[in-house]
């Protein structure tokens, strides 16, 4: 019979993980070892463990499927908290295979509560009880994870791991709950609201970025004359569509506020409702809301909806339509006033006149948007340049599209994008990021980019301050001095850490950056250093 840790690598590999990321440590490394020497799988290994845990959310996001990241115990664990707070946050399932203190090695420099402080980041806790039940305790830990949509932490004692044990497989998957079946007062009040708006908007959230979600709500809304919208988080779901208006809330264009201010109905899909989508409230105030999830504990998270259901997007959307064909209920025609095309797409930034040796932030973001590969995965870290960016950067689809500021830390992009990288590694992976986030923790997963072979490029922002708490002391006539700083120069760095790149000081860098890009190494990160005044940069 194989050792535990043997066996728990086997279950991954014989349950389709192909993916681990981690740092390694005396109570995780000989499961690392197993499972790395098994066929058709791959370890990603991190500089720090805060980044094992966002690889695995990268990729997670990525392929809609759980990702799977270990770390040894103690302090590696407790540098797992902001990563394990942003899974949570961003309702990303993945399972975090920790190793944990002998039980008998009371006086273990590294033996801390592991269980408090998973906790304490909001995600959940498994325990590995015994040797005889730790892949029945890994089997709930896999399912949790998808049940619940946040990480779960599986805990692993070191002793338990060489012991002998009998493989015996258990069920990782969730049952099939089949279709919605929707009747009563709820399916009549949201029918009765649908019938009678005359500007009805279909807004579709993370939750209905599947192909059926997809199709239905563009059947539902075509049968409306509705327009459709999404969350920042379901970006590009309807790409290429009409009468699109692309992100609901702080990120909308003009001209789609326009349209969704004007609007008396939103039927929202997997969507939250909250502060962001709402535009703190202002795009739902006088209007009759259908707010439709599929957990229970969604629903009235944010804005309370006149009509809440619970039940899959997909079959509440066809529910929605054959009734209103039952009732030979008319579209709106609220589509034939608004245009087909273009309520997406952000203004022609005004250009301003920044220091010499910087160039201007919307334009250049703009031309990036442009420049840059089509087929990519993009990843933005957090930062004062992420909220334009949004409404700036597109992507072939949603799951194209990955965020890494649910909890509003920055330096979490670079392992992100190695996780979506690694998910996705037949195109680019592009990271947006700023100055202070590549500094604060993104450096230190720089070399990890290269270790990883990955096609991976990365625009910094660099505006030599933090940006965010710069234009907070400009706004109070305040001397910003503190939120400045003398960077070392980027490129070098990246090349000493086994990357290249450019620096882009004027508007003729960024027009010869298309040759630079197609000539770009495709093994390793190629570093785009945008330098940027701090006095000129849009936050809103």
């Amino acid at each position: 019979m194989p050792k535990l840790h043997a066996a728990l690598a086997m279950a991954l590999r014989d349950h389709g993980v192909k993916d681990l990321f981690g740092v390694l440590g005396d109570a995780n490394a000989y499961f690392v070892d197993a499972f790395s020497r098994l066929d058709g799988t791959r370890y990603t290994s991190a500089a720090n463990e805060n980044g094992a845990v966002l690889m695995a959310i990268g990729y997670g996001m990525v392929t809609g499927d759980v990702g799977f990241a270990t770390v040894t115990h103690g302090p590696a664990l407790t540098n797992c908290v902001t990563a394990l707070t942003e899974g949570v946050r961003s309702n990303t399932p993945i399972v975090l295979m920790c190793g944990d203190t002998p039980t008998n090695d009371r006086e273990n420099l590294q033996n801390t509560d592991q269980k408090m402080v998973v906790l304490a980041a909001g995600a959940g806790f498994e325990q590995l009880r015994e040797p005889e039940t730790a892949l029945e305790d890994l089997a709930r830990a896999v399912r949790r994870a998808k049940a619940e949509r946040r990480p779960i932490a599986f805990n692993m004692p070191a002793d338990f791991q060489w012991q002998d044990v009998d493989p015996q497989d258990h069920r990782w998957d969730l049952p099939d709950l089949g279709p919605t079946v929707i009747e009563g007062p709820a399916l009549d009040n949201a029918i009765g609201i649908i019938a009678a708006a005359r500007r009805p908007v279909l807004l579709a959230g993370r939750g209905a970025i599947d192909d059926a979600s997809r199709a239905s709500l563009l059947r539902l809304a075509r049968r409306l004359d509705a327009p459709l919208a999404t969350t920042m988080r379901a970006k590009n779901l309807f790409r290429d569509e009409d009468h699109v208006l692309g992100v609901c809330g702080t990120v909308s264009t003009p001209q789609a506020t326009e349209v969704l201010m004007s609007a008396d109905c939103l039927i929202a899909f997997g969507a939250s409702l909250n502060f962001h989508t709402t535009g703190d409230g202002g795009f739902v105030e006088g209007k009759r809301v259908i707010q439709v999830m599929d957990r229970a504990q969604d629903l009235g998270t944010g804005v309370v909806a006149d009509v809440s259901i619970l039940g899959q997007p997909a079959s509440v959307a066809n529910t929605f339509h054959h009734w209103l064909d039952e009732a030979e209920v008319p579209g709106s025609g609220f589509t034939a006033d608004i245009p087909a095309r273009g309520l997406d797409k952000p203004p022609t930034p005004k250009q301003t006149k920044p220091r010499e040796g910087t160039v201007d932030f919307l334009s250049t973001l703009s031309r990036l948007n442009e420049i840059l590969p089509a087929d990519r995965t993009i990843v933005t870290d957090a930062g004062r340049w992420m909220v334009k960016s949004y409404g700036f950067l597109t992507a072939p689809g949603p799951r194209d599209m990955v965020t890494s500021a649910s909890y509003g830390a920055i330096g979490l992009g670079l392992a992100t994008a190695i996780g979506a990288g690694v998910a996705n590694p037949s195109r680019p992976t592009i990271l947006f990021n700023g100055d202070g986030g590549f500094m604060l923790g993104n450096l230190g997963e720089f070399h990890s980019a290269v270790r990883a072979d990955l096609d991976l490029i990365i625009v910094l922002f660099n505006d030599g301050s933090y940006g965010a708490e710069h234009i907070q002391f400009r706004d109070k006539q305040l001397d910003p001095a503190i939120t400045l700083f003398d960077w070392p120069e980027f490129l070098p760095l990246a090349r000493a850490l086994g990357g290249d790149g450019v620096t882009i000081t004027t508007a003729a860098d960024l027009d010869a950056l298309s040759r630079k890009i197609e000539a770009r190494d495709r093994t390793r990160p190629f570093l785009i250093d945008v330098r940027l005044d701090p006095d000129h940069v849009a936050m809103w």
